[in-house]
């Protein structure tokens, strides 16, 4: 009957409009978003016995450890409602291919990975000048009611980047390198990058607002100058190479990168200087601008690079 059902539900968004199509997908969001925070809450109560239906401010102590365990439950439960399953259903209920409509029908070959990896790594300078820049700019007043969520959102990620054994950096490389790195690139790539240039027919519109509203979503004010040029540089990457998987790559080495340097920041095998490097160096940024924008093109340009 299941099977039926769902058999009958493909592709009865075929000859929907665009715009009726974001509102659906919308839709589709917030609809998974629900069911993963109630599917997560179920078993956060089951498992660590932290309720988070509970109206008591004790129970979200962050320096209890059950609470930071069931914290990370949920950041996974949530990532894969809020990533991972709209695109799915979106595109069974617009009778389109998942593998082929997303591009994901390709594998890279070892040396295009390893290409993708030096691109993610020149990524971090990039980021940390383009965050030193937005922490210039003062939160404008009609802002004001993010900065409360900011900093509970920055509080909680130091909390999860504490990490005191390899468990636990495997745990943050699953959240923050696979997790996000595949969901959000399914959602945001995948799909909005794809629907907006079916919409305009523009590849460079099409990853522009994609961008943007990548930077916007996370609600961080004095982030979302890096993640918008990140974004788009991503989303670039996307058309030129001719597959989602490149995306996902570039996006997995980058806050795998990052994980993996807290870890060794953390436990004093590295200096701390490498956190915020390329922050104030001139030299650095000219550096990763030059690899980014000069290289990447030819590399992803060129098909031959892609196994069939």
């Amino acid at each position: 009957m299941d099977l039926k059902l769902i058999e009958k539900t493909k592709g009865v968004w075929i000859n929907t409009s665009y715009s009726t199509l974001l509102y659906l997908l919308l839709v589709v969001i917030l609809g998974g978003l629900i069911s993963s925070y109630l599917l997560g809450s179920f078993v956060c109560q089951l498992v660590y016995g932290i309720s988070f239906f509970s109206s008591s401010h004790q129970v979200f102590v962050i320096s209890n450890p059950d609470m930071m365990n069931a914290m990370k439950t949920m950041q996974l439960f949530n990532a894969v409602g809020m990533f991972i399953l709209p695109p799915i259903v979106f595109l069974h209920l617009r009778g389109l291919s998942f593998t082929n409509y997303l591009k994901l029908n390709k594998s890279l070959n070892g040396l295009t990975i390893g290409k993708v990896f030096i691109l993610a790594l020149a990524m971090i300078p990039l980021a940390n000048f383009l965050g030193y820049i937005n922490e210039s700019f003062p939160l404008p007043e009609f802002l004001n009611f993010l900065k409360l969520a900011e900093e509970q959102s920055l509080v909680l990620t130091e909390q999860f980047l504490i990490m005191d054994s390899i468990w636990d950096l495997g745990i943050m490389i699953l959240i923050m390198g696979v997790v996000a790195a595949v969901g959000e690139e399914l959602l945001f790539r995948g799909i909005l990058q794809n629907l907006f240039q079916d919409w305009s027919k523009s590849k460079h519109l099409a990853v522009w607002l994609t961008a943007f509203l990548f930077s916007v979503i996370h609600l961080q004010y004095h982030a979302v100058v890096p993640r918008f040029f990140l974004g788009a540089f991503i989303g670039y990457v996307y058309v030129y190479s001719g597959s989602l998987r490149t995306s996902i790559y570039l996006h997995f080495f980058y806050n795998t990168s990052l994980v993996v340097l807290s870890y060794l920041i953390h436990h004093e095998f590295v200096s701390k200087y490498w956190e915020s490097f390329g922050a104030v160096s001139i030299s650095a940024v000219i550096v990763t601008v030059i690899l980014l924008f000069s290289f990447s093109y030819k590399w992803f340009s060129n098909r031959t690079t892609y196994l069939n």
